[in-house]
């Protein structure tokens, strides 16, 4: 992992200006950098600033100009596992900059936020980077701002692009309009296999302090520059978007200090801690775990329960709502029903402590699968064991029968989610780099095809349209009966009436959810 810094400004070098009474700006990132453990660190600084940047030992990467920077950034490429860019006179969050670290794939840091020129300005589509703009190059109805930091997962295809542009970009004539406006929005169209959702953090827009990001850089950016080299060649840019977090390269000491006074306003670990909790769960889990649960495993977390804990604890838990049930009681409902509730709320703490202690492995994705199931059938066995108690016949075949269909039901779910991802996505259209402008990715004058038909675009249409229906969407998660809403039933079923009522309630629910669910994928494989 190698991290380059930009301190590219001219005359007096950004980077230096105070952060707070303690440290600059760049001494702030290097110390963020080394409490992640990133160990390589190259500062590539125009001759003029770097006796400067040199002080406390730095080792400093002198270049003349953007070209000399692309030369440079190329060479290390060349040698890097990953390499990462960001500009000296960054100021990033931490949490922030720990997601960039740990991202997968090739991610920009973005801010969907008004365009106002002033930064190099990008259009967002999916979550993805679909163009870019530089002082060369022309974005087209951008909706957000590169803010400034860059991973790159390809560093071989980085050096290649690096080449070119260091041979290229002294011809490159710089453009009189960085944003071309059609006043046109790209046609989404409902994705087949992918439900809209619970909106979170990438689709929201972000207020900007209104002195922060009011100055243009004056020096180069290779980082955007080769943002929009990566995007053009066809690589596929994720867009991390700030959200509450901040990522502002400053230029002026009011800009280092609104920034500073930004970073201290966001709780950081709250702001962790809300992303542990998925955005997306059913009704259930978020009104009636979610709301809570986080905390518990923000207290998990500090008395240094890992995931596999939690859930060998749910598990526990779990096991012993099963004895409950078997004693086929009153009490022993009742009690079984409460603590099969809580060892739900012990199944979702796992996931978000993993998720807010970034504990995440192989081991505990399918130990937290397989107990799942394990707690669901061994409550089965217990009620039924407790009816054959209590009562003189037995509901066995009851109990096999939900446990059938629900071993139908996650096969047809697992398969799914296998092949739904399996078609390779479409080639994403490239743009020569000495082109200014992004007019190849406008869409076609030419009236639109029609609209396919057939039964299973209608149920895409269909579905689409009722994620935009107040509570349309929250019934469409409950009537497939998740997780959350399955534990539910049993317990509270268990809890008033007796095992038979329980059994007959999942199969009624369930069918209904499997047919519902099947119908549906079904048909969206036709679309």
């Amino acid at each position: 992992m190698t991290f380059v810094v930009l301190a590219t400004e001219p005359d007096d070098p950004t980077a230096e200006l105070a952060y707070d009474d303690r440290v600059t700006v760049l001494d702030r990132l290097l110390e963020q950098l080394a409490a992640n453990n990133v160990s390589d660190v190259r500062i590539v600084a125009r001759p003029e600033a770097a006796p400067v940047l040199r002080k406390n030992g730095r080792e400093v990467i002198e270049s003349p100009d953007l070209a000399g920077d692309l030369f440079e950034i190329g060479r290390l490429a060349r040698s890097a596992g990953e390499l990462y860019l960001a500009h000296a006179d960054l100021v990033i969050s931490d949490e922030l900059l720990i997601r960039l670290l740990r991202d997968k794939t090739t991610t920009a840091i973005t801010a969907k936020q008004p365009v106002t020129g002033k930064r190099p300005a990008v259009r967002i589509a999916r979550r993805r980077v679909v163009s870019a703009g530089s002082p060369f190059h022309q974005v087209t109805d951008p909706d957000g701002v590169f803010r400034g930091a860059l991973k790159i997962g390809e560093p071989e295809r980085l050096a290649d692009l690096c080449d070119r542009l260091t041979m290229l970009v002294d011809l490159l004539p710089r453009v009189d309009v960085p944003v071309r406006r059609l006043g046109r929005r790209a046609a989404e169209g409902p994705e087949v296999f992918v439900d809209n959702d619970a909106r979170d953090e990438f689709d929201r827009r972000v207020e900007q302090h209104p002195v922060l990001g009011a100055t243009a850089p004056r020096g180069d950016d290779a980082a955007g520059l080769l943002l929009v080299a990566l995007v053009r060649t066809g690589v596929r840019v994720a867009a991390r978007n700030v959200d509450v977090l901040v990522c502002e390269r400053v230029l002026t000491p009011e800009q280092a200090a609104a920034a500073r006074q930004a970073v201290e306003a966001v709780d950081e670990d709250g702001v962790r801690l809300d992303a542990a909790v998925k955005s997306n769960d059913g009704f259930f889990t978020t009104y009636f775990v979610s709301s809570y649960s986080k905390y518990i495993a923000r207290w998990a977390a500090r008395m240094r329960l890992t995931p596999n804990m939690v859930t060998c604890i749910s598990m526990a838990i779990a096991a012993i709502a099963a004895l409950w049930f078997a004693e086929g009681t009153r009490t022993g409902l009742v009690t079984g029903g409460i603590l099969l509730y809580f060892a739900f709320v012990f199944d979702c703490v796992d996931g978000q402590v993993a998720r807010y202690t970034r504990q995440f492995s192989t081991l505990g994705a399918w130990l937290d699968a397989t107990f799942d199931r394990a707690k669901e059938y061994l409550a089965y066995a217990g009620l039924a064991v407790g009816y054959s108690v209590a009562h003189p016949g037995d509901v066995w075949g009851l109990a096999c029968a939900v446990i059938i269909l629900q071993t139908c039901r996650h096969m047809v779910d697992f398969s799914f989610a296998v092949h739904k991802g399996a078609a390779p996505p479409a080639p994403i259209k490239e743009i020569p780099l000495d082109v200014p402008d992004d007019s190849l990715l406008d869409p076609p004058a030419r009236p639109a095809p029609a609209r396919r038909g057939g039964a299973g675009m209608l149920a895409v249409r269909v579905s689409a349209a009722l994620e935009r229906v107040p509570g349309a969407r929250w019934a469409k998660k409950i009537v497939i009966l998740p997780i959350g809403e399955r534990f539910a039933l049993i317990a509270l079923t268990a809890a008033f009436f007796d095992a038979r009522v329980t059994f007959l309630a999942l199969l009624a629910w369930g069918g209904l959810a499997a047919a519902y669910t099947l119908s549906g994928r079904i048909l969206r494989s036709l679309a």
